[in-house]
Parts: C-alpha cells; structure tokens; sequence
C-alpha cells in the first residue's frame, strides 16, 4: 500500500450524505487541517449524513493523536450529525474509541465492518438540516485539504 495520502468523494443515498473513502498512510497535522475543512464544508452545505471508509487506509495514530482527530470530529461537525465508519480489524479499537466520543456529544455514529452496512445504518439517522441564512450558496466544490 502506498504511504501516500488520498480520498475518493461521492455523493451517496440519494445525494443527502457524503461518502469519503480513505487510502494510504496518515499525517496528524494535515489530517486536522482537512477534518477543519471538512467540517466547514458540512456546515455550509444540506448534506445529512457521512460516512468515512478507513478500510483501505494506514491508520496508525498513536491515542494521543487519535484523540485530538476525534475532538475535531466531536467539536467541529455539525450538531447531531450522523456518521458512519468501514474500518478493518485492526482498528477495530479506534473505531469504538470514535464511535463513544461521537455518541457522548450527540453525534449519532456506529462503525462497520462494510459499506453497505454503513449506508443501511446512516439512512436510518439522515435528517433535513436548515442552513444558517448567512452561509450563502454553500461550498461545494471546497478542498478536504491534505489528509483525513
């Protein structure tokens, strides 16, 4: 597997939820830069749902830096936003570890072993959200920056 970072975008379930899919090795500081991102983008745009897919990516964070990512997931994502994670089973620990900080700031999330579990689970949590009036049209075409 490359040591290289690298995502593939879609839109899925009907266009309501995000679909990140992880590759490569991982870099703490570009991994917040891009969750920061992220994040905005989520906030600016009707998306409902996401599902981040690590199964194909080195996750080698130590728990200290696994942290801080899950505090940019648990401080930054919108209010009440559902997310889904495909993880493999060698991060299965992370997986739970993400999930219950989630979970503890009303954050629906759950992690599987597959994607389409994923998505039947993350159909399930999708609600309409309204926009903030001053955000615009939204930033669709925004960067995730170097890492997620």
């Amino acid at each position: 597997m490359s040591d290289g970072f690298a995502y593939t975008l879609s839109m899925v379930l009907d266009d309501k939820a995000l679909s990140i899919q992880l590759h490569g090795g991982c870099d703490l500081e570009a991994s917040l830069v891009s969750l920061h991102a992220l994040a905005e983008t989520l906030a600016n745009n009707p998306i409902e749902g996401l599902l981040m897919d690590y199964n194909k990516y080195d996750l080698t964070f130590e728990m200290e830096e696994f942290s801080k990512v899950a505090d940019a997931y648990c401080t930054d994502f919108p209010e009440k936003f559902p997310v889904a994670f495909v993880y493999r089973e060698s991060q299965v620990g992370r997986a739970i570890f993400m999930t219950r900080r989630l979970e503890e700031t009303g954050r629906p999330s759950r992690a599987f072993e597959s994607a389409e579990a994923a998505l039947a689970w993350l159909e399930t949590q999708l609600v309409p959200r309204v926009l903030p009036p001053a955000g615009g049209t939204g930033q669709s075409g925004a960067s995730l920056g170097a890492a997620g």
